[in-house]
This record gives C-alpha cells, structure tokens and sequence, in this order.
C-alpha cells in the first residue's frame, strides 16, 4: 500500500477542480545513449542496495565527496569519472581505491565496435567469489526527513507539487495551471485546440480519445484527463520564444498516443518554457522522444508518469531529453536553467535509453523505477549537469547511472540511497552536485517497484463532468 503523503503529489491551486522545430537529431543525438554493452551475469542475484536504502534519504545530509565510493565485495562499485569524450561512457576509475577500500574489480574488456559511433566499454565484472548482498541501513538514525510544508501549501496536504515546479522564478511564485480562471470540457479536437491555444487562464477537462497531432498549450492552462481512458492522439507542444516564454502549465491524468504527434516527433516538448508540471501521465511511442525539455526552460517538475514503447513503434526509443546541444549557443540558451525534477516515475518495456539524458541544469531524480528490459543505460549525465540521484529502483540495468564528459563544464553526479539488481552494474558518481532549494521527502528505495508500478501513468480518477 502507498503512504498518504506521496499518493497522487499533485499541485492544483484552489482545488482538485483543476488537472494533472527541431530536427529529431537535435533532440537526440545517437551518441548519447547508444550503449553496446554484452550480456548480464547469469542468474537472478540479489539486490544492492547503495546507500542508506532501508530509511529514508535527507534532503539536507552532507555533501558527498568527489572520491570513489567504496562498495563491499561483489556489488557494483561507484567510480569517480575521468574526462573522455562525449561519444564515450566514461570507464570504471581502475586507480587507487579510497583508504581502507577494497580495489575496485578489474577493468572491463574492450567492446566490440559499434560503426556508427566511439565504441563504449563493457561494466566491470563482478567478484565472482561472492554473491551481491544488500547494504545494511546505517545504524546511526539519518537526520529528520525535510517534508512539504503543509502549513504553509495553500493546497490540500495530499495534493502537493513537489519539486522544481514549486519553486519561485522567473517572476512565477509556483506553478497553477489554469487555476485562476474557469473550467471548460474539452469532447472534441476541435474544441481542445481552441481551449488550449486561448490566451486566458482555463482548466481544461478532456474527455475521451481526441486526436490533436500538434497541441499548441498557452501559458496559464490545466489540461486534466476525466471520466474513462481520456487519451489524446497527438503531442503536446508547451513551446514559447526566446523573448516570451510559455509559463505555469499543468498536464495531468492523460495518456498521450504520441506515435500520431506532429511536434517534431516528441510526445510532449517543453520548449521556451517555465514553471511545467507533468504528473500522471502515460506517453507512448513518440518517433523521437516522449518527453523532451529543452532550449533553456526551466523549473519543471515530471511526477508519477510512465513512459514506453510498444514492440512496433516506429522510434528511436530514446525517451526523455534534457538540454537539446552542447553548442555554444546551447551553452548559453541553457546555463543557468533546465531545473528539473523527476520522481515516482515508470520507465517501461521498450525504452533503451535517455531516462533522463541531460546537459545543463540541476536535474533531481528521486523514488523513480527503472525496468525497461531492452535498456542497458539508464541515466546520462552530459556536459555542464549536475544530477541528484536518490532513492530509485533499477532493475537489470547494467549501467544505471554514467558520465559522458569531454566538454567542459564536466558533469557532476551523486547518487544515494538507490537499489541496483544487476551484479555487474558499473555505476559512476563524480563531483558534489547540488542541494535542493524545495522540501522533498524520499522513501525507501524497496518501496518503489511496488508503488510506481501501480500508480504511475493516467490512474487517476476524475469524473466527466455532466453534458
């Protein structure tokens, strides 16, 4: 069963009244995901747990060092990352181990090369004397968890946004959708098109299947899927301009068929554009991505959604993107922004990469499962990002986390708290990251699979109001 406090985590401001062109090149660059890596390790091992995964991680707990993070025998090992080019994951750091360490295992073989790119090395074998067990808890109690501030949410304590979306920017306290106008009901394309282009503040209830190749959402908008499967065929387009950004949209409770999107062949692309909230959402079969984020938006928060591929969609399989070049016109469109926060969400069958791959920004991903079988790579972080990787779930990935560096600013990762199956997963952390600016409060990583599986996506529940 689910906790209280995390159930739907979904900000409306006054109320539950209120919902959840680039080439595709552009978007998704085949070297950053396109990991070649051999085979698993027979067998089911147990889990590994990395980290303080048996309670829950503190927003507020001391800076991680920059060093190699020592593991028992015969779990993956975090490895500080050197410099390499970014068409290559970087190498498990084969160097001195930390005082008091054991060595790390020994280096991984050379791969086989792959034509249309640098050829990416294979994950350190485990230590195959031993079997992976599960980290014990520290035994001394973690700080108290930093929660949401109830007292202070102007919303029902359980329908709260989380994240980088909450945070004041950009001359936008939080992010409210269409709270701040009237409620219409959305039966046919025609009608949603209109709604969702108006220039006024409107809570938009969709119901149905409505097919919209390229949905063009306006500033201050809730689109909120109602009554039975509300399904739009079609991508949303959340794209502002340089001079005028789109701000303070909430997508909530769709599933998106994005195989029929016209919007450069994303599922939903946030582009020039801040204070975005994705919750609840099931995006499906997108020919680039299912969800990109790019060209310096910013305070964006993705919660409870799942993202896929079927086994015949017609796509690069390469799911969510972060940061769109590392051009020097990129460098400076992104820096500074692309603040994003990922949590309760479901990588499904048929994703192989990009969940997230990311340049730029500070990306915080937490309480998330990852259990795609065709992907070998989950997350990547690429020039000038520094991620937060806490409390997730993945689930036979053999490179869960990596570091695709070359370009300065290096990446920076840190991860804690995450629960990692595969036995010969090499995981890589380096530098310090960044500490949240919002209250967040992690569950236990064992806790993920269990939850995310049975709430993520358009599970929620909204009747259609009446005709």
């Amino acid at each position: 069963m689910r906790s209280l406090w995390p159930r739907a985590l979904l900000c409306i401001a006054g109320g539950l009244s209120s919902a959840c062109t680039l080439t595709s090149d552009d978007f998704h660059p085949p070297l950053m995901d396109s990991m070649d890596v051999e085979g698993t390790s027979g067998g089911s091992p147990a889990p590994v747990c990395i980290g303080s995964c048996g309670a829950a991680p503190n927003a507020g707990r001391p800076e991680p060092a920059a060093n190699p993070v020592a593991s028992p025998a015969g779990a993956p090992a975090e490895t500080a990352a050197p410099p390499l080019p970014l068409e290559s994951p970087v190498a498990p750091n084969s160097g001195a181990s930390p005082t008091g360490a054991s060595p790390p295992a020994a280096g991984p073989a050379p791969m086989a090369t792959d034509p249309t790119m640098a050829a990416d090395p294979e994950p350190a074998a485990p230590n195959e004397a031993t079997e992976p067990e599960p980290i014990a808890p520290d035994e001394a109690p973690d700080p108290e968890p930093t929660a949401p501030d109830e007292a202070t949410d102007p919303l029902d304590s359980d329908l709260t946004l989380i994240g980088w979306a909450a945070v004041d920017g950009l001359g936008t306290p939080t992010t409210t959708g269409g709270a701040a106008g009237e409620t219409v009901t959305a039966t046919t394309a025609e009608q949603l098109a209109d709604f969702a282009s108006r220039p006024e503040p409107l809570t938009i209830l969709v119901a149905g299947t409505l097919r919209v190749e390229r949905l063009q959402v306006a500033s201050d908008k809730t689109l909120r899927g109602v009554g039975p499967s509300p399904r739009i065929e079609g991508g949303l387009r959340i794209r502002g301009k340089a001079e005028e950004f789109v701000r303070n949209v909430i997508v909530q409770n769709l599933t998106l068929l994005a195989s029929f999107s016209d919007v450069e062949g994303d599922g939903i692309q946030i582009y020039y554009a801040h204070h975005v909230w994705v919750d609840h959402c099931d995006v499906q079969d997108a020919p680039d991505g299912n969800l990109d984020i790019v060209h310096g938006s910013d305070f964006v928060t993705v919660s409870w959604s799942r993202f896929s591929y079927t086994p015949d969609a017609e796509s690069k399989r390469l799911s969510t993107q972060i940061g769109h070049s590392n051009s020097a016109t990129a460098t400076a469109e992104d820096t500074g922004h692309l603040r994003v926060t990922l949590h309760h969400n479901f990588w499904d069958a048929g994703v192989t990469g990009s969940m997230p791959s990311a340049r730029f920004g500070d990306v915080h991903i937490f309480n998330s499962y990852y259990a795609s079988p065709e992907a070998e790579t989950a997350i990547t972080a690429g020039p000038g990002s520094r991620l937060l990787v806490e409390s997730n779930y993945f689930e036979n990935m053999l490179a869960p986390y990596r570091i695709v560096g070359g370009t300065a600013p290096e990446p920076q990762l840190v991860a804690s708290g995450n629960v990692v199956t595969a036995a010969a997963a090499t995981l890589q952390t380096a530098g310090t990251a960044f500490v949240p600016p919002y209250p967040y409060l992690p569950e236990a990583a064992d806790t993920v699979p269990e939850q995310v599986r049975a709430a993520a996506g358009a599970t929620l529940s909204f009747a259609a109001p009446d005709p």
